[in-house]
């Protein structure tokens, strides 16, 4: 992993042990967009893809799941 990793995964874990309420994401349509943008970007090498793409997992497990 990348330094930028190691600075981005601080931050998404530092939003989950906080103890303070969150806002919900504004639309699941928005969410959804930005699950997929998040997987693109972890798709390559570069510095951020490991953090995206464990990003990208967080949100997708919070995501209500799909009705047939």
């Amino acid at each position: 992993m990348s330094d930028i990793d190691d600075r981005l995964l601080a931050l998404v874990d530092s939003v989950v042990d906080c103890d303070e309420k969150r806002l919900p994401l504004l639309t699941l349509r928005e969410a959804r967009a930005a699950i997929e943008l998040l997987q693109l970007l972890s798709s390559g090498n570069g510095a951020g893809s490991y953090a995206a793409r464990h990003l990208a997992g967080n949100l997708a497990r919070r995501l209500p799941a799909e009705e047939c």
